[in-house]
């Protein structure tokens, strides 16, 4: 394919919104209560013998009303996320928070009444439901947790001034830090993002001065980031197990994600069990290092040294081509993302940590979010969240009621995307000693997404039960230190300061739960990929309306297409399988 040229880039929110204020905006907020009284206006015909012609004429009103608000929340969202300092960017957000909970509370009156209908006038419409099938059978799924319509409103608001805004400010705090790093002698002042990279430093002396000034950040601010992570635990606590009869902490996640509690359980043993496959790979990677025993500094270090910097260019262009040799239409889309100029990829000091993928609603190009600093690691994350949006664009046949991929399945295009340009790499390199370094990368960011991610949920489990029973901070963090060394057993020696590194993790405070979709998805995609390299390109096909499916099923029905049975641990064992075969490759290579 023909190269281009790619400079890094702010991105287009006009394609979102003309403007955030005066005439242009009122128009857009006036056509939103237009949509939402035509909803409301529905409220005196619901009655157990309305036809599935009329519920249809309604959902796709709602849906009108939804994608509308996607839209101006997405806009607030992604412009607080690149200019977290700025107080119009917070105020608007705020503003368009409030708005966007007015408006669930005043057209929710339709999901209550249909999960408080009868089973035998449910079935009927449900029936007649056409492609909306599995949206109204998912609320059915709900109706055993779900609340009067007043408390349900009583809900809404309070979250708009309560985890809302505690997300916010655990944002605002944290994307504040400045870290006075020491480099050939001289003080640089960096944000997070600019000290993220020195944790892949080659020199050990500043993986550990990166690691020491995060943790020593952290822990000076361990009581203000405490109290909001107890407080967002209690509130979960509240609705979720005392109002809304769940049966325990991660049930909600689970009910949400339509997977049985089964299937988490038995993904969770299998990376549990499976610690020691990395426990292997991680004394091998101390031989490559020359240590005895690598420290909880040295896990992400780069074998022999070797660092590369890489050019915002030839990192697209590196995407692009892996994903056109997989698939040409899959590299179209990611290309049309880019084009369209919907890739904020420029760092500061204002602008928040982290990557992330906003696919609004069906009809938009989705956008997509990352900090690049030049590194290796930057690569794999630009081809990660392009996976994102190759994967959003695929699912826009859907209404977007059934459009986003559930959150187990939602990982599996970015780690396939991550994997085709691995596996592109490794082919073209032909020095020992690189290939080498490659796979050693390879392995440090799966065990970053299915280990390290597994843990944290299993910390989450543990800290939510402490929390509930009492704990003060400190025993939050004695929990998280006892599950590091677990997970590392005898082959990383952790010294005491990382145990206030959950703290850092954005997930467990904005999304409890959240994090074993990256273990399942990327396990799920060891799978997808094992079976694309035994059948070649006639699986692309069948990949490609997996993926299209986006929340259209039930995951459980997608993945049975392909013959994965997800209630099978051994299914999940698999994965470590092609990890020890990867572990194998590089012990060879080493010998």
């Amino acid at each position: 394919m023909q190269k281009k040229v790619y400079k890094e880039s702010f991105w287009n929110l006009k394609d979102l919104l003309e403007s955030h204020e005066g005439k242009e905006f009122d128009v857009v907020l006036a056509d939103l209560e237009k949509k939402v009284k035509k909803v409301e206006s529905y409220k005196n015909v619901l009655n157990n013998d309305i036809s599935s012609d009329k519920v249809l004429e309604i959902i796709k009103d709602i849906e009108e009303v939804e994608k509308l608000c996607s839209k101006i929340y997405a806009y607030a969202y992604m412009w607080f996320s690149t200019d977290t300092k700025s107080q119009e960017a917070r105020a608007l957000q705020n503003k368009i928070s409030q708005l966007v909970a007015d408006v669930s509370n005043r057209i929710m009156f339709f999901s209550l009444w249909f999960k408080q209908l009868d089973d035998k006038n449910a079935d009927r419409i449900i029936k007649g439901s056409n492609e909306y099938k599995y949206y109204f059978e998912k609320l059915r799924l709900q109706k055993p947790h779900t609340l009067s319509e007043n408390e349900e409103k009583i809900i809404n608001i309070k979250d708009t001034t309560g985890n809302s805004i505690l997300n916010n400010l655990y944002n605002i705090i944290t994307t504040s830090f400045m870290f006075d790093f020491v480099i050939d002698g001289k003080v640089k002042r960096i944000n997070f993002s600019e000290l993220s990279k020195y944790v892949r430093s080659t020199k050990a002396e500043d993986r550990k001065q990166a690691y020491d000034l995060l943790m020593n950040e952290y822990e000076k601010n361990k009581d203000t980031l405490g109290e909001i992570y107890k407080a967002i635990v209690t509130d979960w606590k509240n609705e979720s197990i005392k109002l809304r009869k769940h049966n325990s902490y991660i049930s909600p996640r689970n009910l949400g994600n339509d997977i049985s509690d089964k299937a988490v359980e038995c993904m969770l043993n299998s990376v549990k069990k499976n610690t020691k496959v990395f426990h292997r790979y991680f004394k091998l990677k101390a031989k490559l290092l020359g240590m005895k025993r690598l420290s909880r500094y040295d896990v992400y270090a780069p074998i022999f040294g070797i660092e590369k910097d890489i050019s915002y260019n030839e990192a697209v262009n590196m995407v692009l081509e892996s994903y056109n040799e997989f698939s040409p239409e899959m590299s179209s889309m990611a290309k049309k993302i880019i084009d369209y100029e919907h890739v904020h990829s420029i760092t500061s000091d204002v602008k928040k940590g982290g990557a992330y993928c906003n696919d609004i609603h069906p009809g938009i190009v989705p956008y997509v979010f990352v900090n690049f600093t030049g590194k290796d690691r930057d690569v794999s994350t630009l081809a990660h969240e392009l996976g994102h949006g190759v994967h959003d664009l695929l699912t826009h046949n859907h209404s977007s009621l059934l459009a986003h991929p559930p959150l187990i399945l939602a990982e599996t295009a970015s780690v396939f995307g991550e994997m085709i340009l691995s596996d592109k790499v490794l082919e073209k390199e032909k020095d020992k000693i690189n290939k080498q370094a490659l796979i050693a990368s390879k392995l440090d960011d799966i065990y970053a997404t299915i280990i390290r991610q597994t843990f944290f949920v299993i910390f989450e489990m543990e800290a939510h039960k402490a929390i509930d029973d009492g704990a003060t901070i400190d025993k939050v963090c004695d929990i998280y230190l006892a599950n590091l060394k677990e997970m590392f057993g005898d082959s990383i020696d952790v010294t005491d300061n990382f145990k206030i590194e959950w703290a850092y993790i954005p997930h467990i405070f904005a999304t409890p739960f959240y994090c074993y979709a990256y273990s399942f998805g990327n396990l799920l995609t060891l799978a997808l990929y094992q079976m694309y390299k035994k059948e070649g390109k006639s699986f692309v096909p069948k990949y490609l309306k997996f993926l299209s499916y986006g929340g259209s099923k039930k995951p459980s029905e997608i993945c049975k297409e392909l013959d994965i049975d997800l209630e099978s641990e051994k299914f999940w064992d698999q994965g470590f399988v092609v990890i020890n075969d990867m572990i194998d490759e590089l012990e060879g290579l080493t010998n």
